[in-house]
């Protein structure tokens, strides 16, 4: 067992997905400790790979309290220099994840590094390589539907996809945990750009490889979620989406859309309320001795909380200013070959 990083896996469903998940990573060349967020309502959903998996730590939440939150508390119950996340859904290569904690060996001034994940249906096509943001503030997945032979050369990101990640625990103190106001899409996204905005890096690490078991499309529910979040990501760092004259909002996206300004206007009251009471953000955590002692094996019911604030400036100076110009051109570049069909 590595005494250098943890892995957290959160679950909700599908154990036979699961143990194969672990069991590809325990057939690697570096043996992380795994503790499985087991974010099921149902106390048996899990049973099977609890059975067969009793080296691994599997940590009931008692439900569903989404990706960021659950992922949250396995980073305060964990002990190790790193700590990696990945997707119960991705097949693990024998050195991903030797050769993610040799990135961060590599280079103390990353907070992140992230595998190169491979598309279940050809797998010499990339279903995800990092994310980057355009010009124009827009999203934008790197590597989507494009050769793997394209992408070998190590690269730095806007952010590492939460899916097949590593990140720097001691730099976690700096830029704080993932913002659960996202509750499950781009709070790895965010996450990335503030660690951009403190002036740490997060890179693709070719060398590292998973690949998805299946090709799944992104639900309705997820795809409204993460519409949603990019309003409140917008905010956050006070940047504008594109907006084209004329361009007559989608009907359809306009829950989400309200739902993101709702989330946006919470914020921003919870902040006022933080600055009247000289809290710090820091203090929406359950302090360690208080959810620690709860039970021996972990907070079995006591959940820490994170939840994020707006950045006090939306422009940084310097070289991080360039370093984030330079990766909104990649994203734009990224985008334009999407469109084109140049992947």
């Amino acid at each position: 067992m590595n005494d250098k990083v943890t892995l957290i896996i959160p679950a909700r469903r599908d154990p036979d997905k699961l143990i194969r998940c672990i069991r590809s990573v325990q057939s690697g060349s570096v043996l992380p400790q795994v503790i499985v967020m087991d974010c099921t309502a149902d106390p048996n959903a899990l049973t099977a790979a609890r059975e067969r998996l009793p080296e691994v730590r599997f940590f009931d939440m008692g439900m569903n309290p989404g990706r960021a939150h659950a992922v949250n508390t396995g980073i305060h119950i964990t002990r190790t220099p790193y700590v990696m996340t990945l997707s119960p859904g991705l097949l693990v290569g024998k050195h991903c994840v030797e050769r993610l904690c040799g990135a961060l060996d590599g280079d103390g001034d990353l907070l992140s590094a992230q595998a190169k994940i491979l598309s279940a249906e050809d797998p010499d096509r990339i279903s995800g390589a990092g994310w980057l943001l355009d010009l124009e503030a827009n999203p934008v997945i790197r590597g989507a539907g494009g050769k793997a032979s394209d992408y070998r050369r190590r690269a730095e990101i806007t952010a590492a996809q939460m899916d097949a990640a590593i990140y720097r625990m001691e730099y976690l103190e700096v830029t704080g945990i993932f913002d659960e106001r996202f509750y499950g899409q781009l709070e790895d996204l965010d996450l990335g750009y503030r660690a951009t905005l403190a002036g740490f890096g997060n890179i693709c690490e070719p060398g590292a490889a998973c690949r998805e078991m299946e090709s799944e499309a992104v639900s309705s529910f997820y795809e409204q979620l993460r519409i949603g979040n990019m309003e409140y990501f917008r905010y956050k760092y006070g940047m504008k989406g594109l907006r084209l004259p004329g361009r007559k909002e989608d009907p359809s996206q306009k829950a989400a859309v309200e739902r993101g300004r709702m989330l946006c206007f919470q914020a921003e009251m919870e902040l006022m309320e933080r600055q009247e009471l000289g809290m710090s953000v820091t203090k929406q955590t359950l302090p360690e001795e208080f959810y620690m002692q709860t039970q021996a094996d972990g907070p079995r019911g006591v959940y820490p909380l994170y939840l994020g604030e707006r950045a006090e400036k939306p422009a940084v100076p310097g070289l991080e200013a360039l370093r984030d110009y330079g990766l909104r051109l990649a994203g734009t570049a990224e985008k334009v070959r999407g469109v084109l069909g140049l992947q």
